[in-house]
């Protein structure tokens, strides 16, 4: 077949009409970049959380530790020193790490000054042994950290030097390199669910005793995973959404593109897409040779003879007990058979896409890989990687290294390739999200290889010596999420708990216009976060960034508070400061003439505490009712001299015999019991009801006045917007209009965060109820004194169920004469079936 004429610049980046799954699997993605932002910074002196704390202090300089091991002595901690390992020292590393925890007995943080020295491009990488080092005595640790609930006391802190702000501001890179301790650290906490982490990037300016009053001032102050300091200040990163620059260069018919990788996977679907768009020629590489079908006849089966073939080989293997070995090698084949697949189609479509057998993290086969290209190198895209999901326990260091060396030793042999070079249009390395914001279950070195890999593009980008001829050339990094069904994927199901998928054709689009902008640095392509969220991870995302589903995630920061014991899939429990000031609606509502803490409110914090004790792999559990609702009327108010609430929530999760999912949660203040209920979650989707409206605003209806000033129980209007609410004349039901509301008016956080329940709706139905059950009013009756403070002490409800439509317009509420049992509608045509959005039942004021 003859190779098509190349297309038009302009037609090859045309974004493409992707139909996505209604499921959320696959997701638009959009391009962010990072900057660092100044932020708030820390009270003077070390945290009193280190007091009684056992440290480990690991590898960096002595003098550097020594400091560090003063600081936080000083404050109270016990400090024992894991020295960086000797030079060409390759092994010896877990018995030492074992050594020093049984000489510890606990160790409750770790401090990693890892690699302290500058990079050096033209001498060694440096990086082996200390990362082994590093993971081996996380190793020694997991035993007793895996088991731990304390929520505040695990910590690993490692410092980098990246200039003080992440890498990202006009600081010279000092060591690259630190991206590895950075990305293992933002992985550690899906390994280790209760370890907090700080990333604390300083400059080479910084003295030792600079470091250590800074590491003991941050330790047990947690948020934001990465801080840097630089000339004083205090920063942290922000997301922000940009365009890649309009394109600068495109490819011509006969240029080449040498990529590592790329014979499978996302790689070879951008090789074709440059062979066939742009008539160029794209050299793929990999570690094995040309798969032959002559010697390995299972290449050439369709897709029914493999599955037979693989079935029986799997027969035989359990006969053998060779099950593992023979798995290990049907993937291999399965490999193989994909490459050669591959390089088949391309030829017969006339595609010059050429196999280049090269190890990459062998410089001298890289150099002849790039000579392979000959005159016409246009571009270099570093696509090889290695992944082999292993919990930390089960990383051994030749995994751990083999996993590294591709990603980091790879780019840093490519990036020699080409220093003698002309410049290039592009050298683009494919990064991950994994290094960004911390990979899945067993991926803590893949992880910390991509944020490597992000931080060396940083360092290659800028101006100076130790960047070469190379400076001149941009060099840039993009971050994936998981391509859909393409690409290095163990388990595609397991990733979208992470992050949703991006569709392969709105994939290329997007690199192609990051390969011909000329621009450099880090791009990352963000869809949807998905539901595999721990505390631990949650307080490191930025709230005040453009980060798609930011809204979701700072509501679920804001309701989360401050852990202080999790079991994952058990149990939870929270500390949440709550200072008036800071809730306007406190003034809005009171009880007994004092400003106090709307009950609509303390019901979403009790519903908020769910999620985060579902049972594993019970994302279809659907949150469906509250019951058993009891609330402590006084314990709410925070009148003079209670203007700050501390309150504590526990939330614990079990099995019930019918199969529904059962959350208990408490809130507490200074001991005493504030509010309880039951959560109720079921599989799949609440059916959505719909009902015809009973007959309402009959002749003779009456208006129902609002209780007196200074009662028991009393809402101003000002941050809830009150309904007006009647009685109807013949049946004497009450009835009135609820129109939504808004966070923001009820609470002073930025941004926002939204609420899982109508607020404004439930406050108005809780308001209406009182006015039914408040002394003094009875049926027929528009009016009553709210009484006296005394005469009301408790709230109960047997049953709200609330439909997760309800806060989207205004809701009809129908109650009971007595006020204790309500429907909520979204009222349509009178007499037709309109949705049912909220029940009530068993409402009563004590």
């Amino acid at each position: 077949m003859t190779l098509k004429e190349p297309i038009t610049l302009a037609e090859a980046l045309a974004p493409p009409v992707v139909d996505y799954p209604q499921d959320g699997s696959v997701r638009p993605v959009r391009r962010h970049v990072w900057e660092p932002v100044e932020t708030a910074a820390l009270p003077p002196g070390a945290a009193p959380g280190l007091r009684g704390r056992s440290i480990a202090v690991v590898g960096g300089r002595e003098a550097t530790a020594a400091a560090v091991a003063a600081a936080l002595t000083a404050a109270g901690a016990a400090v024992h020193r894991l020295a960086p390992p000797a030079e060409g020292q390759l092994g010896g590393f877990a018995e030492a790490a074992a050594a020093l925890f049984a000489a510890a007995g606990r160790i409750d943080g770790i401090v990693d000054l890892n690699l302290e020295e500058p990079f050096d491009r033209s001498g060694p990488d440096g990086w082996e042994a200390p990362f082994r080092q590093t993971v081996a005595m996380l190793q020694a640790c997991f035993a007793d950290w895996i088991t731990e609930t304390d929520a505040v006391r695990l910590f690993y802190l490692p410092v980098t030097w990246l200039g003080g702000r992440m890498g990202f501001g006009a600081d010279r890179v000092e060591q690259p390199l630190g991206g590895l301790w950075a990305g293992l650290a933002k992985g550690l906490p899906r390994e280790v669910p209760n370890c907090n982490i700080r990333i604390l990037d300083l400059t080479a300016e910084h003295s030792a005793e600079e470091i250590g009053e800074l590491v003991s001032r941050e330790l047990y102050r947690w948020g934001a995973f990465e801080i840097g300091h630089h000339g004083g200040r205090r920063y942290s990163l922000r997301a922000r959404h940009a365009q890649p620059a309009p394109p600068v260069r495109a490819l011509r018919p006969g240029d080449t593109v040498v990529m590592s990788g790329g014979g499978r996977g996302i790689g070879y679907a951008l090789a074709r897409s440059l062979a066939e768009e742009f008539g160029a020629r794209v050299v793929v590489s990999g570690r094995g040779a040309v798969p032959d079908p002559a010697a390995v006849p299972a290449l050439a089966f369709d897709e029914r003879e493999f599955r037979r073939y693989r079935d029986e080989r799997l027969r035989e293997a359990v006969a053998a007990r060779r099950v593992p070995q023979v798995r290990g090698e049907l993937e291999k084949l399965a490999q193989e058979r994909e490459l050669w697949a591959n390089l088949v189609s391309a030829r017969e479509d006339g595609l010059r896409i050429d196999y280049v057998q090269c190890d990459i993290t062998d410089p001298e086969q890289v150099a002849r890989l790039v000579d392979e290209a000959g005159d016409r190198l246009a571009g270099v895209v570093h696509n090889a990687g290695v992944d082999v999901p292993v919990r930390l326990p089960g990383k051994t260091e030749q995994i751990v290294s083999l996993v590294v060396r591709v990603k980091v030793g790879g780019f840093l042999n490519l990036l020699r390739a080409v220093a003698d070079r002309p410049p290039l249009a592009f050298f683009c390395s494919v990064g991950s999200l994994t290094g960004r914001w911390g990979g899945m279950v067993g991926q803590l070195d893949y992880g910390a290889a991509n944020e490597a890999l992000s931080r060396l593009g940083l360092w290659a980008s800028q101006d100076g010596e130790q960047s070469g001829r190379v400076r001149r050339t941009p060099v840039s990094t993009v971050c994936w999420p998981t391509w859909e069904r393409l690409g290095m994927i163990t388990n595609y199901e397991a990733t979208l708990r992470y992050m949703s998928a991006v569709d392969v054709r709105e994939g290329l689009h997007h690199w192609k216009r990051e390969l011909f902008s000329g621009g450099s640095g880090e791009s990352t392509f963000i869809g949807d976060v998905g539901p595999a969220m721990l505390p631990s991870v949650l307080r490191g995302y930025q709230q005040d960034t453009g980060l798609p589903g930011i809204e979701r995630l700072a509501a679920s920061r804001y309701y989360l508070g401050e852990p202080l014991d999790f079991r994952p899939y058990a149990a939870l429990t929270t500390e949440h400061p709550l200072a008036a000031g800071e809730l306007p609606c406190c003034d809005d509502f009171r009880v007994g003439g004092e400003p106090a803490l709307p009950v609509s409110l303390c019901l979403e914090y009790l519903r908020a505490a769910g999620d985060w004790v579902l049972p594993e792999n019970g994302d279809q559990l659907r949150f469906a009712e509250l019951r058993d609702l009891d609330v402590d009327l006084a314990e709410l108010r925070v009148g003079p001299g209670r203007r700050t609430a501390v309150l504590t929530r526990h939330a614990e999760g079990r099995w019930a015999p019918d199969g529904d999912w059962l959350v208990a949660v408490t809130l507490e203040r200074a001991g005493r019991r504030l509010a309880a209920a039951e959560l109720v979650y079921r599989a799949g989707e609440v059916p959505p009801e719909q009902a015809v409206l009973p007959p309402t605003g009959a002749l003779g209806a009456e208006d129902v006045a609002p209780p007196a000033p200074g009662g028991a129980l009393g809402w101003s209007g000002h941050a809830f917007r009150l309904a007006a609410w009647q009685r109807d004349a013949v049946g004497g039901r009450l009835y009135g209009r609820a129109e939504p509301g808004r966070t923001a008016d009820l609470l002073l956080a930025s941004p926002a965060p939204g609420s899982a329940l109508p607020l404004n709706q439930l406050e108005n139905l809780l308001r209406a109820a009182w006015l039914a059950q408040a002394p003094g009013a009875g049926a027929g009756s528009g009016s009553g004194s709210a009484g006296a403070a005394g005469l009301v002490r408790r709230l109960t409800v047997e049953r709200l169920a609330v439909a997760p439509s309800a806060g989207e317009g205004t809701v009809l509420l129908v109650g009971t004469p007595d006020g204790r049992d309500w429907t909520g509608y979204h009222p349509l045509e009178l007499f037709e079936p309109c949705p049912v959005v909220l029940r009530v039942t068993g409402l009563r004021h004590h």
